[in-house]
């Protein structure tokens, strides 16, 4: 169990549109967060594969001859 402070006016935010799309407030809070949680997982695992890649690196000829490209 997770207990989170607001301030009053997110609060209110979040109550209007909980109220307008006919869902309730602690629903909303966690369609949010799952939401968040993924964009930093794929932010994660995009630097990960960013790290790679900058670690290895291929030449134009090696690329050309991986390609079928060679002359």
């Amino acid at each position: 169990m997770v207990t989170l402070s607001l301030s009053p006016n997110i609060e209110n935010r979040l109550s209007i549109l909980a109220h307008e799309l006919g869902k309730k407030e602690d629903e909303l809070l966690q369609d949010a967060i799952i939401s968040y949680l993924e964009d930093l997982e794929d932010i994660r695992d995009a630097e990960i594969r960013l790290s790679d890649s900058l670690n290895s690196y291929v030449t134009i000829e090696e690329m050309e001859k991986r390609l079928g490209l060679e002359n």
